[in-house]
């Protein structure tokens, strides 16, 4: 439905006609009605109405002929309204059927992004702006290409009733029209430029607003810390400048507008007295000089407001459609949305052989010539200090980033060479920041197997097996609808864990997954050292005759470790056991006494 190609400010139109060709069609001809009845007809009504009127007060008509265009008149304005009902009904319908083909499609190029859009600001900003505002920018194209129609043919119908009367006005019209657009559009764009701007301020304040002031997660440490007066200033402080850079635009354009406005009411005044004299004369009926006063005053409305806030919103559609085709054109990873391998592979070995690698967004490299090997059925651990590169091994390791320098080696094969489903079969990780999955307890711990489709398809045996042996006995025994009890805030009946708990279901995940690498990334980073500790031990005891990865700064699990591999300054600077590297007296042992009261 959405290909990779250059949108735009038609595709407003092409993207919505592609889904629901018969509603689009259906909407804009009831444009062209609403643009007609109201212009023409209404003024050519009130004129008959107006003139048969003036017959019977001059006796020159009997009472009974007002009923006739005053039928008419009612008529015309029920056409009216009943048209902008059902208009608003077909634009509602294109909306939604919008919003029904192209969001899972956005969602879709989502799912399969090069992990490094996820994590590169600008791009990232993209993705949001495409993913929150597509089905709005469309509707208002659509808005604004039909008001524009809209207006074009009122403008018309005006200029055809004054071009016969007042020849120059309808001259003087048109020149106008066509700048005031081209300005118009050139509004919108400066409208779009600085709403992009506000986004990149509106981030701040809405996390604010959402996730410290608003959000039940933070409201114990709003309460404890009494930080809500801050983090409300701060909120004011940023809102204030994003609303600031939007009001100063769009200022301008309130002004540009009024001002044409004026502009367009002193025109409509030099050709209402112009008509006085044909009136006078008898060129002119009554009736038929109050309907074209009144279709010029609408005019003014027209052209004065109207027909320029469409153009507005018209270019910035188009600017959207730039936004748009941006998004597309972001390299995809094959694969990204693959299921693992029902079946990983057999481990036998890991190599890094003289990887360098830096981030897209980086000036120098994180890691240059790293090289080292795993082997199937031992536990390691890489430790260093924050930013020396552990968890970008890690990323490396799980294919998240393929734009490397140099090998990685799975069983002797180039990692870059197996399949997407193959290496997500192979590892599973618990990071610093685990997932809380405000599901049920039986759906977080069987995403551990996302090879399956649902927890349905895992015996709930099995699931109540791995919750025991993650020692969630006592956890379970506390829900009350056991392992079936949603979890998290979002539902009433929802129950929320402590951080060990749920610290637990990650693990019990990760001992679901077939996978026969297990890696923790620093998953017990906001626990205290005795704790971390106890947890690393457990986890080392179920893991026997698995392989193991532990990513940590703290070094409370390196004695569990076959390995240990001290990461400095992109590349490795020791490796061996806890008590060869102690003897050793280097980093590792200036490291380990430094937090050896943490442990004892």
């Amino acid at each position: 439905m959405l290909d990779i190609r250059k949108y735009k400010g038609i595709d407003v139109l092409r993207l919505p006609f592609k889904v629901s060709p018969f509603f689009v069609v259906l909407y804009f001809i009831l444009e062209f009605v609403q643009a007609i009845v109201p212009t023409a007809l209404l003024a050519l009504a009130t004129a008959f109405f107006v003139d048969t009127a003036i017959a019977i007060f001059a006796g020159e008509a009997v009472s009974n002929a007002i009923y006739l265009p005053l039928w008419l008149l009612l008529l015309i304005v029920l056409i009216i309204n009943v048209i902008g009902s059902i208009s608003t009904l077909v634009e509602s319908k294109v909306r939604l059927s919008v919003e029904r083909a192209y969001m899972p499609e956005i969602l879709n190029v989502r799912a399969h992004l090069d992990y490094k859009h996820i994590e590169n600001a600008d791009s990232w900003e993209i993705v949001e702006r495409v993913s929150q505002g597509l089905t709005e920018r469309i509707k208002n194209g659509i808005d604004a290409y039909g008001a524009i129609l809209r207006n074009i043919i009122s403008i018309l119908a005006v200029l055809g009733l004054i071009v016969t009367q007042v020849w120059w006005a309808a001259a003087v019209v048109m020149v106008i029209s066509v700048p005031l657009f081209v300005v118009a559009l050139y509004a919108g764009k400066k409208n779009y430029d600085a709403e992009v701007e506000a986004y990149k301020l509106e981030r701040s304040f809405v996390y604010l607003s959402d996730e410290v002031l608003t959000n039940r997660d933070a409201a114990d440490e709003r309460t404890l810390f009494g930080f809500s007066d801050y983090a409300t200033k701060q909120y004011s402080k940023k809102h204030e400048i994003a609303r600031k850079a939007l009001l100063k635009v769009s200022i301008k354009i309130h002004l540009f507008l009024q001002s044409t406005s004026i502009s367009m009411a002193i025109i409509a005044f030099a050709i209402t007295f112009a008509l006085i004299n044909p009136v006078i004369t008898g060129e002119l009926s009554p009736g038929m000089f109050m309907g074209i006063v009144a279709a010029i005053f609408g005019l003014v409305e027209t052209l004065g407001w109207s027909l320029q806030e469409a153009a507005k919103n018209l270019s910035t559609s188009k600017e959207f459609m730039k936004d748009l085709t941006k998004f597309m054109e972001l390299s995809r990873a094959d694969g990204a949305a693959d299921l693992p391998d029902k079946e990983p592979i057999v481990f036998e070995s890991l190599e890094f052989c003289n990887v360098s690698f830096k981030y897209p967004t980086a000036k120098s490299p994180i890691l240059n010539g790293l090289s080292f090997s795993l082997n199937a059925g031992k536990h390691y651990s890489f430790v260093g200090v924050n930013g020396a590169g552990k968890t970008t091994i890690i990323k490396l390791i799980t294919g998240l980033y393929k734009e490397y320098d140099g090998e990685i080696l799975i069983n002797g094969k180039e990692l870059r060479t197996y399949p997407a489903g193959t290496l997500k079969a192979l590892f599973s990780v618990i990071y610093q920041d685990f997932a809380r999955y405000q599901i049920s307890l039986a759906d977080n711990i069987a995403l551990g197997d996302a090879a399956q489709e649902a927890a349905q398809e895992i015996e709930e045996e099995k699931i109540l097996e791995i919750a025991s042996v993650a020692d969630l006995d006592d956890a379970i025994e506390e829900l009350e609808d056991g392992i079936n009890t949603p979890l998290g805030k979002i539902e009433d009946e929802g129950v929320d864990l402590s951080g060990g708990q749920w610290q637990k279901v990650a693990i019990a995940r990760s001992l679901l997954s077939r996978a026969p690498i297990k890696i923790l990334d620093e998953p017990t980073a906001s626990l205290d050292p005795i704790a971390e500790s106890r947890i690393y031990q457990e986890f080392e005891g179920l893991m026997k005759g698995k392989t193991t990865i532990f990513i940590s700064h703290r070094l409370g699990s390196t004695k569990l470790a076959d390995e240990i591999i001290v990461i400095n300054n992109g590349g490795i600077s020791e490796r061996g056991s806890h008590d060869t590297l102690m003897e050793a007296g280097g980093i590792y042992a200036e490291m380990f006494d430094s937090q050896r009261r943490w442990y004892e």
